[in-house]
C-alpha cells in the first residue's frame, strides 16, 4: 500500500504521532511518504526508509487554492492509495480537490471549534467549513470522546467519524526505575509549547506559590505568539528553560521527572500525558477537553478542579515522593492497558483497508 502523510509543522504531539505511525507502516512493508512545510522545521527531518516531500503552507486565503492545486499533483504522481492528513490546513488544502481512486483520512488533532481563544461566531465559521468539507473525504478520525462529542455538536456527519484512541510504542528503557539521591525534591516537568493554548501562563502564574521543594523545567519553546522563555529567563530562577528536544531526548528529560503537568485549554488526545504514562509518571492535567479522559484522579494523576496557578500550585505542594512512586506506577499500567501502539495501529490500518 502506497501511504501518505500530509502534515505542516514537524513539532510536538503531531510529530510524534505521525513519526510513530509511519515507521509502523513501514516496518508493515507499506510504501510510506511525508509530505510536509520544511520551512517549518527547526531541524532536519529525516525517517529511513520514509520519502520526505516538500510543499509550502501559508494562513494567507489568497493562497489556499494554488497550495492546494500543487498538493493535488504531488499525490497524484505518488499513485498513493490512502492520504492521512493531519490538523486543520492540511485538512482543508487536501479536501478542497478531488482524489480520484484515493483514500482519503482526516485526523484533526483537535477540532478548530474546540478554541477558547476565538469567538463564537468564529466557532460556528470552523464547525461549517468542517461540515463541508467532512463530505469530501472517506474518513475522520476523533481521538477522545470530548471530540466526538464536539464533533457532533457542530453536525460534523456522524457516518463520517472513526473514534480510536491513540497509541505510542512501549519502551522499556523509559520506565526504568529512577535511582533518587538523597534529596527531597520533587522534579516537575511541562512538555510542549509555551502558550495559551497549553496553559504555559497558568504554570508561570502557579510559580511564586510553589514550595521550595519542587524544581520546575519547561522544555518546549514559544511558537506564533506563545510565551517567549528569553524574555522571563530571569523573572523566576525556580524554572529551567531546556528549550526543544527531540523524542529521543524528551524520553530521557521525562525520565527524570517526578511529575508532569499538562494544564491545557483544548487538546484532541494531547500525547504528553501518554509519553508520562509510558515512563511511569505521575500526571497533573487540567479539566478542560479530552484531558480528564486520561487521568483517574488519585490513581494515576490529579485533575485540577479550576485552571489557575492557585489551583495548580496547591495540588503540586500536597505531593510527597511516595505519592508520586504510587502513582506513577499506576500510570505505567494504565498506559499499558490503554495507549498501547497495537490496538491503535490495527484499527488505523482497517480503517486505511476499507473499500
Amino acid at each position: 500500500m502506497k501511504i501518505v502523510h500530509v502534515v505542516e509543522t514537524w513539532t510536538g504531539g503531531i510529530a510524534t504521532y505521525v513519526q510513530t505511525l509511519a515507521i509502523k507502516q513501514r516496518d508493515l512493508g507499506h510504501h510510506v511518504t511525508l509530505l510536509c512545510d520544511l520551512g517549518k522545521l527547526e531541524d532536519g527531518l529525516h525517517i529511513e526508509g520514509v520519502d520526505i516531500v516538500h510543499y509550502r503552507s501559508s494562513r494567507n486565503p489568497a493562497r489556499f487554492w494554488s497550495i492546494s492545486r500543487r498538493l493535488q499533483r504531488c499525490i497524484a504522481s505518488l499513485y498513493a492509495n490512502v492520504v492521512h492528513c493531519h490538523s486543520s490546513f492540511p485538512g482543508m488544502y487536501v479536501r478542497m480537490r478531488n482524489h480520484a481512486g484515493v483514500r482519503i483520512i482526516y485526523t484533526p488533532h483537535a477540532w478548530s471549534f474546540l478554541k477558547t481563544d476565538v469567538t463564537t461566531p468564529a466557532k460556528w465559521g470552523y464547525g461549517l467549513v468542517e461540515r463541508m468539507l467532512a463530505r469530501r473525504c472517506d474518513q475522520i478520525l476523533c481521538m477522545s470522546f470530548d471530540e466526538l462529542r464536539a464533533a457532533r455538536r457542530y453536525r460534523i456527519p456522524a457516518e463520517k467519524i472513526e473514534f480510536i484512541y491513540t497509541g505510542i510504542a512501549s519502551d522499556e528503557y523509559v520506565y526504568a526505575p529512577k535511582q533518587r539521591g538523597e534529596t527531597n525534591s520533587i522534579k516537575v516537568g511541562y512538555f510542549g509549547r509555551l502558550d495559551y493554548q497549553k496553559g504555559f501562563d497558568v504554570v508561570l502564574e502557579a510559580l511564586p506559590l510553589l514550595d521550595a521543594s519542587l524544581e520546575l523545567h519547561a522544555y518546549g519553546a514559544a511558537v506564533r505568539g506563545g510565551i517567549d522563555a528569553n524574555n522571563n529567563a530571569s523573572d523566576d530562577t525556580r524554572i529551567t528553560y531546556h528549550g526543544w528536544l527531540n523524542a529521543a531526548g524528551i524520553r530521557r528529560a521525562m525520565q527524570e521527572m517526578d511529575v508532569v503537568v499538562v494544564p491545557s485549554r483544548w487538546e484532541g488526545l494531547a500525547l504528553v500525558p501518554i509519553e508520562a504514562m509510558r515512563a511511569g509518571k505521575v500526571i497533573v492535567v487540567s479539566g478542560e477537553s479530552s484531558l480528564p479522559e486520561q487521568v483517574i484522579h488519585g490513581y494515576n494523576g490529579v485533575i485540577l478542579r479550576e485552571l489557575s496557578g492557585h489551583c495548580l500550585a496547591d495540588n503540586l505542594n500536597r505531593l510527597t515522593l511516595d505519592e508520586c512512586r504510587r502513582m506513577g506506577t499506576n500510570a505505567r499500567h494504565v498506559f499499558e492497558s490503554t495507549f498501547q501502539i497495537d490496538r491503535f495501529l490495527n484499527t488505523l490500518m482497517s480503517c486505511y483497508e476499507r473499500p
